[in-house]
C-alpha cells in the first residue's frame, strides 16, 4: 500500500470546548471584564453537557471564596457560549466577557483573599494543573502549580468577579478537575498507522449530548489528528474533507443516528481520490471511531452523495474492517514465552518447553523480543566479555532457526518490534536508540541511529527500558527512573525521531524499573517501591492507577502486557493479573511454570 500522509486541517473554534472569547490581564493584577468584545462563534460542535451541570448558578450571599469555586467549576459547561460562568461576572462583563483560547484543568485548588474592602476583594487561585485543553477536545497532561489573581466587586449586595489575571504570561480558563470529568467524556478517534496495517487512537473529551455525538466525532475525524500525531499517522481524509450535511441514521432522520438498529448515513466532500485499500483504511476510521463510542451501525459512507465503495452499498459493519481493529492482538495466537535461566521458552498451563533452535538451548539470554506475529526473535545475550562496550549481543533471526548476531555493546534494552516484523529497536549502553531493519527480500539487516535528542533535554540518565506501543507509533521509555512517552516520526531521509515527549508524573517518586504497552493508549509501568509496585497509565489523560499488589514481593524487574492481561517478575518468579473493565481480580497469581530460577515473560511486541 501506498504510504501518502496528510496532515488534518484545523478549523475554527467548536463548541465541545472552548470558544474565543476573552482576553484578560497580565499576571500582575487584574483587569475589569472588557466593555466590548467581538464574539466569534463558529458552529458544528454539539457541546452540551448533562442538564445536572447546567444549574451552577451563584449561590445567595455567598462569600467571596465560593463565588471564586463555583465560576471555576461552571467554567466546564460550554452551553450557550458559557451561559453559567457568565452568571459570576459583574453586569458588564456578561455579554463582554471573552473566553481564552487555552483552558487548563486544575486540582487541589486553594482560594486565598490578599486584599478586601467593604466593596472589593482581590484573591489569588492557587493550584495543580493537570492538563491543558483546547478546542478540538484535546487534553494534554501537565503537573505544574498554577496561579491566578481575582478581583471582585459588591453588586446590589452580591459579590461577582470583575476581573482575571492571565496564569503567566497566558490568558487561561481555568476548569474544576472534578467538574470537568464529569461533564466531559473522554473518546477516541482512530487514524491509520502510517503502514495501514492498523489502527492509532487519538483521544478526544467531548460533552455532546447522544444525538450529536455521531458529527460531532465525524467533524473532529475530518479535521485531522492532533498536532503530536500529524507527522506519525496516515489521514486519508487529506486538508478539505469536511462532512457533508447532517450526520443521520439509515432513513434519514437526525433523531437517533446510531441508535438501537438505525445505522449511521455521514456524507463527506473534499475527499481526495482513493484507491480501494486506502478507501478502505477511511472507513474502518469511521467504523472503529463510532463502534467505539457506543454509536451503533450499520455506517453507510458516501463521497459526494456516492458509496465510499460500491462493494458496500448498504453500508459497513466491524468485520468488514477487521482487518485494521485497534483491538486485534496476537497474543493468543503466539502465546505466553519466557526467558528462564538464560534460554528462551515456550509456556503452558503447567511447564516450560525450550523453542526449537539455539535459543531453548542457551543459557545466556538477558532478554527476549518477540515479533507481532511471533515469527522472529531478537535476544541480547550475555557475552561474559569484561572489555568496556562488549558485555551483551544482539542476535536476530526467525522463531525457532539460526539468529544472526547483529550488535555488540555493554548493554543493552529488552528489544522493541515494530508491527511490521522487520524492524526492531533497543537502546546501546544507556544512551544510543537504534533501530535495525530486515530486508524480507535478502535477509540483510540495516542498522541506523534514532534521532533521540529530545530524550536527554527532559530527563537526564541512562535510558534502561523503552518499548514502542503495538501500532508502532508512540513510544515509553525509563530514563533515570523516570518515565517518558513520546511519538515516532519519521524524517525526510528515513531517519526516525523521537518527538513530542512528555513526562509521566506522580506525586511522589517514580522509581520505575520496567514499562510496557497493554493498548494504544495505555501502559504499565514497574516499580521497584513497595507502594504501588505496577501501575496502570493513561498517558493521554494523565490517568495513572495503581494495581492491586497483594501477592507481590517488590521490587519488579520486569512487567510485559497484553489487552487483558500483566505479567510482572519479582523475587520470586513470573507473576500475572487480568486487567480491563470488567476484571474484578484483586491479587496476582504466580505463573507456576516460570516460578523461582531467574525468570521474565515475554509477549509479542
Amino acid at each position: 500500500m501506498r504510504d501518502p500522509r496528510a496532515g488534518g486541517r484545523r478549523v475554527g473554534w467548536a463548541r465541545v470546548a472552548l470558544v474565543l472569547l476573552l482576553v484578560v490581564a497580565s499576571v500582575a493584577g487584574c483587569a475589569s471584564i472588557p466593555d466590548r468584545s467581538s464574539p466569534r462563534v463558529i458552529p458544528g460542535l454539539g457541546g452540551e453537557s448533562p442538564a445536572v451541570s447546567r444549574d451552577i448558578s451563584p449561590r445567595r450571599d455567598a462569600a467571596p471564596e465560593v463565588i471564586v469555586r463555583d465560576f471555576l467549576k461552571a467554567n466546564a459547561i460550554a452551553d450557550a457560549d458559557y451561559a453559567a460562568s457568565r452568571r459570576f461576572l459583574v453586569p458588564s462583563g456578561v455579554t463582554s466577557w471573552q473566553v481564552p483560547k487555552q483552558a487548563m484543568v486544575v486540582t487541589k485548588i486553594d482560594v486565598i483573599p490578599t486584599q478586601r474592602s467593604s466593596s472589593v476583594t482581590k484573591m489569588t487561585i492557587r493550584a495543580q494543573a493537570e492538563g491543558t485543553f483546547d478546542s478540538d477536545g484535546v487534553f494534554e497532561p501537565t503537573r505544574q502549580s498554577v496561579s491566578q489573581n481575582v478581583q471582585l466587586a459588591l453588586v446590589s449586595g452580591q459579590w461577582r468577579i470583575q476581573g482575571l489575571s492571565s496564569v503567566g504570561q497566558t490568558p487561561m480558563l481555568l476548569i474544576d478537575d472534578d467538574e470537568f470529568r464529569s461533564v466531559y467524556r473522554r473518546y477516541l478517534l482512530y487514524f491509520p498507522d502510517p503502514s495501514g496495517r492498523t489502527m492509532v487512537p487519538d483521544a478526544r473529551w467531548l460533552a455532546s449530548s447522544r444525538d450529536r455525538l455521531p458529527a460531532d466525532l465525524l467533524t473532529l475525524l475530518v479535521r485531522g489528528p492532533r498536532p503530536s500525531l500529524q507527522d506519525a499517522v496516515f489521514n486519508p481524509f487529506g486538508q478539505s474533507s469536511t462532512v457533508r450535511g447532517s450526520v443521520t441514521d439509515l432513513s434519514g432522520s437526525q433523531k437517533d443516528a446510531g441508535v438501537g438498529y438505525a445505522g449511521v448515513r455521514v456524507d463527506f466532500d473534499g475527499v481526495p481520490k482513493l484507491e480501494p485499500d486506502v478507501a478502505k483504511l477511511l472507513a474502518g476510521q469511521v467504523v472503529w471511531t463510532l463502534s467505539g463510542a457506543d454509536v451503533q451501525g450499520p455506517y453507510m459512507v458516501t463521497v459526494d452523495g456516492a458509496p465510499l465503495d460500491d462493494k458496500h452499498p448498504s453500508g459497513w459493519n466491524v468485520n468488514d474492517v477487521a482487518s485494521v481493529s485497534p483491538n486485534a492482538s496476537s497474543d493468543l495466537a503466539v502465546g505466553l514465552h519466557g526467558v528462564l535461566n538464560g534460554a528462551f521458552v515456550r509456556v503452558t498451563p503447567t511447564t516450560t518447553i525450550p523453542v526449537p533452535g539455539p535459543l531453548g538451548q542457551l543459557k545466556t539470554i538477558r532478554s527476549v523480543g518477540l515479533s507481532g506475529t511471533g515469527r522472529e526473535v531478537a535476544a541480547v545475550l550475555d557475552t561474559g566479555a569484561q572489555g568496556p562496550g562488549q558485555g551483551t549481543a544482539l542476535v536476530i533471526g526467525p522463531y525457532g532457526g539460526v539468529p544472526t548476531q547483529v550488535l555488540v555493546a555493554g548493554t543493552m534494552t529488552r528489544p522493541s518490534w515494530m508491527p511490521d516484523d522487520a524492524t526492531v529497536w533497543t537502546v546501546l549502553d544507556g544512551t544510543r536508540v537504534v533501530r535495525l531493519r530486515q530486508d524480507q527480500a535478502t535477509g540483510e539487516i540495516t542498522e541506523m541511529d534514532v534521532d533521540s535528542s529530545e530524550v536527554a533535554a527532559i530527563a537526564p540518565g541512562p535510558i534502561t527500558d523503552l518499548r514502542l506501543s503495538r501500532d508502532g507509533v508512540r513510544v515509553a521509555m525509563i530514563v533515570g527512573g523516570k518515565v517518558l512517552v513520546g511519538v515516532v516520526q519519521q524524517k525526510s531521509t528515513g531517519q526516525s525521531m523521537i518527538a513530542h515527549l512528555q513526562q509521566v508524573a506522580i506525586d511522589r517518586d517514580m522509581s520505575a524499573s520496567s514499562i510496557d504497552w497493554n493498548a494504544g493508549d495505555n501502559f504499565v509501568i514497574g516499580r521497584t517501591t513497595s507502594d504501588s509496585p505496577v501501575l496502570s497509565v493513561r498517558y493521554d489523560s494523565g490517568d495513572v492507577t495503581p494495581l492491586p499488589s497483594r501477592n507481590l514481593s517488590p521490587p519488579i524487574s520486569m512487567v510485559a502486557a497484553s489487552q487483558n492481561t500483566v505479567y510482572a517478575t519479582d523475587s520470586s518468579g513470573v507473576w500475572e493479573i487480568e486487567i480491563g473493565p470488567d476484571s474484578t481480580s484483586q491479587y496476582w497469581s504466580q505463573v507456576d511454570a516460570l516460578a523461582g530460577g531467574h525468570a521474565n515473560p515475554v509477549l509479542p511486541g
